[in-house]
């Protein structure tokens, strides 16, 4: 609307209401708003231009800057993180060896055991029965073994030495019978049959007493030894007996194979169980163990016994590289290293945390260290830096980086050595602009 058209002297109804002061004011409101525009279009521009335009600043008096001198590297050392696992360093499943009853359980699920510690019990009424009865065996056993191992008494010899005299004396009178009915049977006294029976009675009593003298000669040389060992086999055999059904008697009890915690328990009091049946889960969280998957050419730079730094949870431990595995994971083609933490300081460490490895590696390239203030992102991949030149002018270096930290970086492209590099505040430079020095970091 063209408001110079419409004065108060005009016939239209609009030209009726307005005054002077309401036109000029319209004037300078049109003016105000097409200012702004103007101004709002002008930093539209200036936020959406690119990189590559760079704005000619001009200033009076040379900007402060701090540089970083710089050095030519031919290698430069990688610090690579690998997470890995805190892993217990020994884990049992407990089971008992017989089947049976369970009448005790001792511990529970979270207590923290000690090697030989009893952890439960089975019935063992019946084992306790066939010891006691084996027991009573073995003794008769021994009991005949020392007898004859001790041979005959005096009391036995003198026995047998009675035995044979009286036998002799019993020869001796039916051989006098014999001979006296031999001589009556001549002169036809008596008949044959009662000189066969003085004959067969004589013979019976030589028998007898050649029966007796053995006997006397086997007690005074005393028992053989055939004997002896024979009772001794005997004797061995159930004490082979009794210390199979003690053993057995000792596997009715579950011990702790070494110092850990029940990580589970898996039957109560009163089950009745077969051999193999898992009763706890035993855990020795104390060494711990951290297990990490490292590339094999990382892998091969270490050996065991190697001390190295892990961190858990915001804090730092010493690990002992003890094992590395000599093949890959088939899934992340690396390999298993195995570091143990020593016990006194891996307290409160649980297995399955996670722990993480800082490893450094040298590696050879030409280029230089700067810090990460001094970077400005450029194209296509590449960064840019300032350089200071000879007329306290900057200007800007393209460079690549090879390897990044947290506060620097190694680069290589179009630097020389002894250039100093703009080390921070390159977001107020731009190629050409004078600075001065103020101050200089340390080199790395």
């Amino acid at each position: 609307m063209n408001m110079n058209s419409y004065s108060p002297s005009g016939e239209s109804f609009f030209a009726k209401k307005w005054t002077k002061r309401q036109q000029w004011t319209a004037r300078l409101i049109a003016g105000a708003v097409l200012i702004s525009g103007v101004v709002a279009a002008v930093a539209f521009a200036s936020g959406n231009s690119t990189p590559s335009a760079e704005p000619v600043v001009s200033t009076a008096d040379p900007i402060p800057v701090a540089v970083a001198t710089i050095e030519p590297k031919s290698e430069y050392a990688a610090h690579r993180n690998y997470t890995g696992t805190l892993v217990a360093a020994k884990t049992s499943t407990l089971s008992f060896e017989l089947a049976g009853k369970v009448i005790e359980i001792r511990v529970d699920q979270g207590d923290m055991v000690t090697q030989g510690q009893v952890l439960a019990r089975l019935d063992d009424r019946h084992l306790s029965a066939r010891i006691r009865q084996t027991e009573a065996q073995r003794a008769q056993q021994a009991a005949i073994l020392d007898e004859l191992i001790a041979g005959p008494r005096k009391e036995q010899i003198a026995a047998a030495e009675a035995e044979v005299r009286q036998l002799t004396a019993q020869l001796k009178l039916q051989q006098a019978t014999k001979q006296r009915r031999q001589k009556l049977i001549e002169q036809n006294a008596i008949s044959q049959e009662s000189l066969d029976d003085a004959v067969f009675g004589t013979e019976a009593a030589q028998g007898q007493l050649d029966a007796a003298k053995s006997r006397l000669d086997e007690l005074k040389e005393g028992t053989r030894i055939e004997q002896i060992e024979a009772q001794k086999a005997q004797v061995a055999q159930l004490d082979a007996q009794l210390a199979d059904l003690k053993l057995e008697q000792e596997d009715t009890r579950l011990v702790a194979p070494y110092n850990g915690t029940i990580s589970q328990r898996s039957v109560d009091e009163g089950t009745v169980i077969t051999p193999g049946t898992e009763i706890f889960r035993l855990v020795q969280n104390e060494p711990i163990e951290a297990w990490f998957g490292l590339p094999p050419e990382v892998a091969s730079q270490l050996k065991v016994g190697d001390t190295l730094s892990i961190d858990v949870e915001k804090s730092s431990f010493l690990g002992t590289v003890t094992g590395i595995v000599p093949e890959l994971d088939t899934t992340t083609r690396t390999q298993t290293v195995v570091l143990t933490i020593e016990a006194e300081s891996s307290a409160g460490l649980v297995p399955a945390q996670v722990a993480r490895l800082v490893l450094e590696t040298s590696r050879e390239a030409d280029g230089f260290w700067l810090p990460n203030s001094a970077l400005l992102q450029g194209l296509r991949g590449l960064w840019s830096v300032y350089v200071v030149e000879e007329d306290d002018t900057v200007a800007r270096r393209e460079v690549e980086i090879l390897y990044s930290e947290s506060e620097s970086s190694f680069v290589r492209g179009t630097l020389l050595p002894g250039e100093q590099v703009v080390a921070s505040g390159i977001n107020r430079l731009v190629p050409g602009v004078k600075v001065q020095v103020t101050s200089t970091p340390e080199d790395r």
